[in-house]
């Protein structure tokens, strides 16, 4: 992220003087009756392109103003974190993590589905904020990363309230009870989020909420559309408009990490 920081500041600073170089230019060509029209377009294009720069450079500052106010994980959760970079395992960005801890407090959720464990670092921050009685169940047929994540739950002390399902979440969605969980939270395989929402909606509580993980999908979807586009590209954009106009839900796309959906059901 630095690099990238870096990388804008340095946009920024080109093009300032382009725009200056520009503006010269096109006072000259006024003077000596040539093509002023020109370094004017140029002068404009720049300039709009360096307020941009500036505002992405300001968006950063936020973002770092932030991180530094909330401070450092914790112990056992920065070990986590850095066991999922160390091994290439996906996680919840750190302020979707606070948005669903705060989300589980402010509803005193104690029922919620989990549809993707990896290493446990998503259903450990709900856990912590879900009343004593909570209960998370969290599906995952991978069977080595769920023995990674039920070693994390048992330092934690959280192991007793997290069931694991090691099973495909579509063959376990149809088995289980309807309308028993306050929150869904959905982070697993993107070519699957259409077929999630349909199978988990029967079981969420009447005003009960459903939250779904990377629907900017690392940037990709805002970009347009390609017949190249990875299937996963195209299936978080084609689940976005599902999940925006769907009947059922009160339902919006917040810019938190890698983008989050919340849609509450109305019925």
């Amino acid at each position: 992220m630095s690099d990238v920081r870096d990388a804008g500041h340095e946009l920024a600073n080109q093009l300032s003087t382009v725009l200056a170089l520009a503006d010269l230019e096109r006072r000259r060509a006024e003077r000596g009756g040539g093509e002023a029209e020109t370094f004017a377009t140029i002068a404009d294009c720049v300039r709009k392109a360096a307020s941009s720069a500036d505002v992405l450079s300001a968006g950063s500052r936020d973002l770092r103003y932030l991180r530094a106010a909330h401070g450092e994980s914790e112990p056992l959760i920065k070990e986590l974190e850095e066991l999922c970079a160390r091994d290439d395992i996906p996680l919840i960005d750190p302020s979707t993590a606070r948005f669903l801890s705060v989300t589980v407090s402010a509803m005193l959720a104690s029922s919620i589905l989990e549809l993707g464990t990896a290493y446990g670092y998503s259903a450990l921050t709900m856990a912590r904020a879900q009343p004593e009685a909570g209960r998370i169940w969290t599906i995952d047929p991978d069977r080595e990363r769920t023995a990674i994540a039920r070693s994390f739950f048992e330092r934690a002390g959280v192991a007793d309230r997290i069931e694991i399902i090691e099973q495909p979440a579509l063959d376990v969605l149809p088995k289980l009870a309807q309308r028993q969980y306050d929150i869904v939270f959905i982070d697993a395989l993107k070519e699957e989020y259409a077929d999630y929402l349909r199978l988990t909606l029967p079981h969420l509580k009447r005003c009960g909420l459903v939250i779904v993980d990377n629907l900017l999908w690392h940037h990709r979807v805002a970009v347009p559309e390609a017949d190249t586009d990875e299937e996963s590209t195209k299936s978080i954009r084609r689940f976005n408009r599902a999940f925006l106009s769907h009947p059922d839900l009160n339902s919006a796309i917040l810019p938190i990490g890698d983008g989050v959906g919340i849609g509450a059901k109305t019925r």
